[in-house]
């Protein structure tokens, strides 16, 4: 193989090896739009089973929101979280974790989310045919206002 033949190998393999880390890098890259919001229309929820966890001993509580208007507005306040995958299980940074559960109109349960502080969010996908669950660092600022909102009885109806 000439001088010529080698450059064009190394050329090739170079590429290829920029190519697969410029994919695995856009891999890591979601959002809770693609992978919740774009599989689960709002008319198809029933209810969000919510559990918000504290890091104060005795201070856990639990709602259940069936209004259609309350849960467009905690989607809403999801919807344009930019999420990276993460292969770590972070513990809270702040003063609540929630815990999330989509509930169907035919009574199943599609996702289950825990979202803990500001910084980290699990989606755990019940889908009969490839349940999976990923972990993800939220990239995008984020303000979990309409959640905080239900649990002090503000968009309770």
């Amino acid at each position: 193989m000439g001088k010529s033949g080698k450059y064009m190998l190394v050329g090739a393999l170079l590429t290829g090896v920029g190519v697969s880390l410029m994919t695995y890098t856009a891999s890591r890259y979601t959002s809770f739009k693609r992978i919740v919001a774009n599989t689960i229309r709002l008319e198809e929820i029933a209810s969000l089973e919510i559990t918000r966890l504290s890091s104060v001993p005795g201070e856990k509580k639990d709602i259940i929101i069936t209004d259609p208007a309350v849960i467009e507005r905690i989607f809403a306040d999801f919807s344009h979280i930019q999420l990276m995958k993460s292969a770590r299980n972070v513990n809270s940074d702040k003063k609540f974790s929630y815990y999330i559960t989509i509930v169907q109109a035919d009574r199943k349960q599609r996702f289950d989310i825990i979202l803990k502080g500001r910084q980290h969010m699990i989606i755990y996908e019940n889908d009969l045919k490839n349940p999976h669950l990923n972990a993800y660092k939220i990239i995008t600022p984020y303000y979990p206002q309409a959640l905080e909102q239900a649990f002090d009885g503000l968009l309770l109806t």
